[in-house]
């Protein structure tokens, strides 16, 4: 079970100039949080919130452009082992900072693991009054920043970036070395798009636990909520897609997570 969380898939992190924007706010944030003393010693803690800053920024701008094979799945595991390497790092290069600032009085392992720690503390708690202020001077766009959140980039396999929203998907059936992806258009008209990939490439980036995406098939991907069981035993399942004649099989092995899912989506 927790594998399978660790495994699900995530939306890429971004590079975008309000995501370092937001990174250097942050920083400022968590020197301001820890002022204390005369102008010298506030000025010096300022310093180390440029620091850690710019410590995430490297992290984020040249060590992620280094290993980019790494965040070519970016799955849930992935994200807390790469956001564990940037504080960590931060938290590292703020000790060696301190240190120099400190001649070198305290460099010492001790002295390393409670900066560390108190790096990563203070950070999760800046963020979290962030976003508790954010979301309660602005819940309506909070709320739609959420709902938008169904949108995926997915890359094929011969290496072409394709946007997904999640919610206008109806299924995605595999045919050969190629998917076709049938969903509703934005007006609400159904297509087709064919995309050269494999259906395992695919779930690969879109399937998660509380994805409305699931696969029911070595062939099909469905979305759950649009899909009903027309008939069904122990070890196998036919649905058809709510108000369209296209039927999908399910295999033994998915009947039963699907039927949980479809009773959910009710």
């Amino acid at each position: 079970m927790l594998q399978k969380f660790l495994n699900s898939p995530l939306q890429k992190p971004k590079r975008t100039v309000k995501k370092f924007l937001a990174i250097m706010v942050l920083g400022i944030a968590c020197s301001l949080f820890i002022q204390k003393g005369s102008a010298f010693v506030n000025f010096l803690l300022f310093s180390l919130g440029i620091v850690f800053s710019l410590s995430i920024l490297f992290m984020e701008i040249v060590v992620s452009r280094v290993i980019i094979k790494f965040f070519k799945y970016w799955t849930v595991g992935k994200a807390i082992f790469w956001y564990g390497c940037v504080f960590l790092f931060a938290g590292a290069t703020n000790f060696l900072y301190k240190s120099i600032l400190g001649g070198f009085n305290e460099f010492n392992i001790s002295e390393f693991i409670y900066v560390v720690l108190r790096t990563a503390a203070i950070s999760f708690t800046v963020v979290f009054i962030i976003i508790g202020m954010y979301q309660f001077f602005n819940r309506r766009r909070l709320s739609g920043m959420i709902v938008s959140e169904t949108n995926f980039e997915v890359t094929t396999s011969d290496g072409k970036s394709v946007s997904l929203d999640l919610n206008a998907i109806l299924y995605i059936v595999s045919d050969d070395n190629y998917v076709d992806v049938h969903y509703f258009s934005k007006d609400q008209t159904r297509a087709k798009l064919v995309l050269r990939s494999s259906l395992k490439n695919i779930e690969n980036q879109i399937v998660n636990p509380i994805s409305p995406i699931q696969r029911c098939h070595r062939k099909y991907l469905i979305h759950v909520k649009l899909f009903e069981v027309e008939k069904a035993t122990s070890r196998s399942m036919t649905l058809s897609l709510k108000n369209y004649s296209d039927k999908v099989p399910v295999s033994s092995q998915h009947v039963k997570s699907i039927r949980e899912f479809i009773e959910l989506s009710k």
